[in-house]
């Protein structure tokens, strides 16, 4: 806004040449607008409408020796010549290059990059879990006292057993649409609260099948038989509000945080009436029991997608935990740090129904213990 006030200022029409003093004339001669305007002038009142000494009905070259358009440049001091109708365009044209080259050196020698992996410090770094401490009472007060208020560890889910009884399932033949095949074929099975239960099989055996079927996540074909819930019948409202599935593929925002994505799940997955303060206490859990604390603030990364694909479903507090597949594509080791936090978790009360592929001595010992 600056640049463009001194351009309008010293472009030779608010103020003519010979006003301006002489420590600022070098201001005008390295104004692009005055060469612009200048140029602009002498193009249009040298033409032939403009250069006559006769114009609407005054006589210029007999009451001032000179045709219209030349008294209306001289009035501005603007030289009358075409000459410097070119000398603006090529000032123009080399004005540009020049900028051009400076925006160049600028921004080869001042590069804005991406920040790779950004950690952001809290405002207060004592209010994480111990963010519902101690409040103690203004000292203007005749008695001090101090209220110590603990963060709410008290369940906010309803620990459930799954049971599931002579359960088929029937999809149409693709070959023949008149014909069916029969998925699951009477299957029956229990899961019960802090306990892991595992679904093993080589790759293509149908483990993931069942447990869709018992979450509810199957669309098509037909299915048939019981699925309780603590011994009463599971209804696709029940099933939704009590259970949450980590998919195999984890899609996450690359430009948020592990806590910023677990409060985001937190918020919007439970009830408008839990109050926030236990909403945050759910996300403080997700992170103890993941063991996700000490990165809670850096930006997701590919090695932490498949805890936080968990944390995120943990942030619903649900009673019940499906898992699809929870170490596949994962080494040892990080197969074995997603299962002791499935372990943690199902230590919490929680029913914990998975598949698994595969798994190592270490990992199939979490899930039997």
């Amino acid at each position: 806004m600056v640049f463009i006030l001194f351009f309008v200022l010293f472009a030779g029409f608010i103020i003519t040449k010979d006003q301006i003093p002489d420590y600022l004339v070098l201001n005008q001669r390295i104004n692009p607008m005055a060469w612009s305007v200048r140029a602009l002038a002498v193009n249009q009142y040298t033409d032939s409408s403009f250069d006559t000494c006769v114009y609407k009905g005054v006589d210029y070259c007999t009451n001032y020796n000179m045709t219209m358009g030349e008294y209306s440049l001289t009035t501005f001091e603007v030289p009358t010549e075409r000459f410097w109708l070119w000398c603006g365009m090529v000032f123009m044209a080399a004005a540009y290059v020049f900028f051009i080259f400076l925006s160049c050196v600028a921004l080869e020698y001042h590069r804005y990059e991406s920040p790779e992996n950004v950690t952001l410090d809290p405002v207060n770094k004592d209010s994480s879990s111990e963010e519902y401490g101690s409040m103690n009472t203004p000292r203007s007060l005749l008695n001090e006292a101090v209220v110590s208020v603990a963060p709410d560890r008290e369940k906010h889910f309803i620990p459930v057993t799954i049971a599931f009884k002579d359960l088929w399932y029937t999809v149409p033949d693709p070959a023949n649409p008149k014909d069916t095949i029969d998925v699951l074929k009477g299957i029956s099975g229990y899961a019960l609260p802090g306990t892991i239960t595992a679904l093993m099989g080589s790759s293509g055996a149908g483990k993931t099948t069942p447990m869709d079927v018992i979450a509810g996540r199957k669309t098509g074909g037909k299915i048939s038989g019981q699925i309780l819930l603590n011994g009463h019948s599971a209804t696709d409202l029940a099933i939704r509000r009590s259970t949450g599935y980590c998919e195999q593929m984890d899609i996450h925002s690359e430009s948020a945080t592990i806590r910023e994505a677990l409060t985001f799940s937190a918020f919007l997955r439970q009830g408008a009436d839990v109050p926030d303060s236990s909403k945050h206490d759910s996300v403080n859990e997700c992170l103890d029991l993941l063991d996700l604390h000490p990165i809670a603030d850096q930006i997701i990364r590919v090695e932490q997608m498949k805890r936080l694909t968990i944390g995120v479903e943990m942030a619903a507090q649900p009673s019940v935990l499906f898992l699809d597949e929870p170490t596949s594509g994962l080494d040892a080791r990080s197969s074995k740090l997603i299962m002791d936090g499935v372990r943690k978790v199902a230590n919490t009360g929680r029913t914990v129904l998975c598949t698994i592929h595969q798994p190592s001595t270490e990992v199939f010992s979490v899930c039997c213990c």
